[in-house]
């Protein structure tokens, strides 16, 4: 919804349905790859079944996408297929993520014919929703501070602390609110508001299920007060 008032461009009904495919397959393959020895095998063989079924999908979908836009989920895919690993490399998580995120986000729905999407990634409204993502990813990773330092993951929070992460979260929060500002978008502009109130607890982020569901409604404001015509 954001990009579309953004660009001006129709949606790519098949785009918007790979990113749906896509988004399925990449986190129910981290959540296997992230599973505890407590995680019961009937969760895992439904999490193996439903990537099948949403990487088959998207595979059935993709010759039906333009070439431009093909080319970033192969990329994407990519991205996903190495995420255990590029977890692992100081900064991952923070940056791979919304990274990824943006750029799919604005290509595959409404694609600008570009190779590779490049034209997206600079159109002035990437730049606030990269780091809207980035301050979000920051304050999902407040809740494995714990189990990312045991396992040797350097995420931000197990590197420099959650006090520290949650400063660095409310600060780039605060900068993609002044850039949404400056452009013109309220919907994204309330949305760092949003996550500055939640950064504020980081106790209630740290709860395992509680914390990244906050910040993800938090993050689809935007969309839904444009979709109720309030902004």
């Amino acid at each position: 919804m954001v990009v579309r008032r953004a660009t001006g461009r129709p949606w790519d009904p098949v785009g918007v349905a790979v990113l749906l495919l896509g988004i399925v397959a990449a986190y129910s393959l981290d959540r296997i790859a992230d599973a505890g020895p407590d995680q019961p095998r009937w969760m895992r063989r439904l999490l193996l079944g439903v990537t099948a079924i949403a990487t088959v999908l998207g595979g059935l979908l993709l010759p039906m996408l333009p070439i431009a836009s093909a080319t970033v989920v192969v990329v994407a895919a990519l991205a996903a297929a190495l995420y255990p690993r590029v977890k692992r490399l100081p900064l991952g998580k923070t940056l791979v993520v919304p990274l990824v995120w943006t750029w799919c986000g604005i290509v595959l729905p409404s694609g600008d014919g570009s190779w590779l999407g490049w034209r997206g990634l600079l159109e002035p409204v990437a730049l606030p929703i990269f780091l809207l993502f980035v301050a979000g990813c920051l304050l999902c990773d407040l809740k494995d501070e714990a189990t990312d330092r045991a396992a040797g993951v350097p995420s931000v929070p197990a590197l420099v602390g959650v006090s520290r992460a949650t400063a660095m979260a409310l600060g780039i929060a605060v900068l993609a609110g002044a850039i949404a500002l400056l452009e013109g978008r309220p919907g994204l502009a309330l949305s760092a508001v949003a996550l500055c109130a939640a950064g504020l607890r980081p106790a209630l982020l740290a709860l395992p299920d509680v914390g990244p569901l906050v910040v993800d409604v938090i993050l689809t404001l935007p969309g839904l007060l444009i979709a109720a015509r309030l902004v």
